[in-house]
């Protein structure tokens, strides 16, 4: 075993891999069960206020993904390389420098989505009563959403020292406590809409500073490696985690305007096609977990590996999970593709809804092995910093379903924008993992 301030680097790496990969993606899978609670929660308060959640919902993601996706994986990457260089001073420097990220990226998304939020919640309802419940809902979370961003900033140093245990254990703190506090303040009947969106929001916040009470004593109780100290705050740490966020942050948003593509060009053929296209993708929302509980794992044992100065260990390492999560993934999006009224029979009893999911997910499943390539290379790609192939795949994607907006017209056959979409898919995992094998993580010596 190499002498080292990383417990990652010189160990057997299949169960050093299963120890940190359960957490993980019993992580991710905790904050989905989040976001299906609140949604079950809201269901309750009537049709308004489910739409009033879902104009906000983007937005929400959207801080999720930059603290916790591309600002955290940055984070965990730069921990995980200080301690495999056996440098804590270094990674003392990146706790300091992630609450300063945390705190000005918190700010700085709660200013701009308080001041815009309201013309994009008008441009997805147009209705101004669920315009009016999104806005009461975001006045109230958006203020508090510097402590979400604390949250994911500090978990993600926690992940880059290995501990994947504990942001499992923060993410299930804020799950009990919204179920208990959305359970004691949300109406259960259809009362005044306003009056639930603004206990709901309320929930929300409650929730925030529970999770961040117990990361703040998980970071600051005496057995934690990584510490804050007096002078820890530099400069140029600083600058490198912001280059490197901003850059993976572009991806997240990239993410996030193909999700409203695609919903914008199927609504061109009537909600019957809109919901059995929601329907399919579902499938793609529910792997989400897998994916990334596995590529956050990479992101510790790849960077531990590269401070340790054993690059091409961390190479061979990192493929080996992507081929983890592209065999995984891949085979349950063949099974469903060939099989889709597996996943769509049991999800409407709408005819027509159920041949449109089959026919969406007969094309796009056998894509999702592709598509979970492309995402591990970009969450792996954090800890070795090679963010432009990930990001440049994206853009791809992106500019490949948009065209659809200038081609598109209800007369289309549907099948053409599926077949545009699972190109995009395959084009986006073969250029990403391409890329990236060809230069950055070619595996030759």
């Amino acid at each position: 075993m190499n002498n080292n301030s990383s417990p990652l680097v010189g160990v057997a790496l299949k169960p050093l891999f299963l120890r940190l990969a359960i957490p993980s993606v019993a992580n991710s899978l905790i904050f989905t069960i989040l976001m299906v609670s609140e949604s079950a929660f809201m269901a309750q308060a009537g049709t308004e206020a489910i739409a009033a959640l879902a104009v906000v919902f983007p937005l929400i993601m959207l801080a999720a993904m930059l603290s916790g996706g591309a600002f955290g994986g940055a984070i965990s990457g730069a921990t995980a390389r200080a301690l495999g260089a056996k440098d804590p001073a270094l990674a003392t420097s990146v706790l300091c420098a992630a609450v300063v990220i945390a705190l000005a990226g918190g700010i700085l998304m709660a200013l701009l989505a308080l001041q815009f939020g309201p013309a994009l919640y008008l441009w997805a309802a147009q209705s101004g009563r669920i315009v009016a419940a999104a806005s009461i809902y975001a006045n109230i979370v958006f203020p508090a959403i510097p402590l979400f961003w604390l949250v994911n900033c500090l978990n993600s140093v926690l992940r880059g020292s290995g501990d994947l245990r504990t942001p499992a254990e923060v993410s299930a703190v804020m799950l009990i406590s919204y179920v208990a506090f959305a359970w004691l303040l949300i109406p259960r009947h259809q009362e005044d809409v306003f009056h639930s969106m603004q206990m709901a929001a309320w929930a929300v916040v409650l929730s925030y500073i529970c999770a961040l009470l117990y990361s703040l004593w998980a970071i600051l109780r005496q057995s934690q490696t990584i510490r804050f100290a007096r002078n820890g705050l530099q400069l140029k740490v600083i600058t490198a985690l912001i280059r490197q966020g901003s850059l993976a942050g572009s991806q997240s948003i990239m993410t996030i305007t193909y999700a409203m593509v695609c919903t914008a060009i199927f609504s061109r053929f009537g909600a019957e096609w809109l919901a059995g296209y929601g329907l399919a993708v579902r499938l793609e929302i529910i792997m989400m977990p897998v994916i990334f509980g596995i590529g956050a794992t990479l992101i510790p044992i790849a960077g531990a590996h590269i401070g340790a100065g054993l690059r091409q260990r961390a190479i061979t390492i990192t493929w080996r999970g992507i081929a983890v999560n592209a065999v995984l993934v891949g085979s349950i999006g063949v099974l469903l593709g060939w099989q889709p009224q597996w996943w769509c029979s049991p999800l409407t009893s709408t005819a027509r809804v159920e041949d449109h999911c089959q026919q969406a997910l007969s094309i796009i499943g056998p894509t999702y092995g592709l598509f979970a390539v492309g995402l591990t290379c970009y969450i792996a790609s954090q800890a070795f910093n090679t963010l432009f192939y990930p990001v440049f795949g994206a853009l791809l994607r992106l500019l490949i379903v948009a065209s659809c907006l200038f081609w598109v017209t209800p007369e289309t056959d549907p099948v053409l924008v599926l077949w545009t979409i699972a190109s995009a898919v395959c084009i986006y995992g073969i250029f990403i993992a391409g890329g990236l094998w060809s230069s950055p993580w070619s595996t030759r010596e």
